[in-house]
């Protein structure tokens, strides 16, 4: 189970560095897009719609990093020093009765949307462009499926915990709080 959850987590960190380079790439086309619409008053055809899609992209392949580095936004009134021990077993029943099967129904249906666009050669019917919308919603699809795959790393990380086995944080990440 730990080599399991080690290449979960190593899945993770590579789709999180891929999405920091997508934001990069998204910062470089949106200076060049906004530069030749002000400065030369012509703008793109293709701007809105690609950088918009490297934003969700970058978004959503980073929801499992930002998950298994334990860096997503969390209620401080519930997760301070005193209490994390406790509310362990609120993150394994909240995770597994109640994140993993929510976010498996959606990798599902993401699976469908992205097979019916591929299929029909869905369009996204905006400006001049009208690009094909497959490539951004098998992105999608991906994101969420590392996305779940977390979950189910997480939930072993938290039972291995409570078992007094807990797995330890990987170097780069520092303290994970006591996960």
């Amino acid at each position: 189970m730990r080599a399991l959850v080690r290449t979960v987590d190593g899945i993770s960190r590579f789709f999180g560095a891929i999405a920091a380079v997508i934001v990069v790439v998204l910062v470089v086309l949106m200076l060049y897009d906004v530069v030749k619409r002000y400065v030369f008053g012509n703008p793109t055809i293709w701007g809105n719609d690609l950088n918009t899609w490297l934003m969700g992209a970058s978004f959503i392949l980073s929801i499992a990093y930002a998950m298994s580095t334990d860096s997503h936004v969390r209620v401080d009134l519930l997760y301070d020093r005193r209490t994390r021990p406790r509310i362990r077993y609120f993150d394994l029943i909240g995770l597994a009765l109640i994140v993993l099967p929510t976010v498996a129904f959606l990798t599902w249906g993401l699976y469908d949307h992205f097979i019916t666009a591929f299929k029909t050669n869905e369009r996204s019917g905006t400006g001049g462009w009208n690009p094909i919308t497959w490539p951004f919603k098998l992105v999608m699809f991906v994101g969420f499926v590392i996305f779940t795959l977390q979950i189910v790393a997480e939930i072993i990380k938290r039972i291995a915990s409570l078992a007094g086995r807990p797995f330890e944080p990987p170097e780069e990440v520092g303290d994970a709080h006591g996960v």
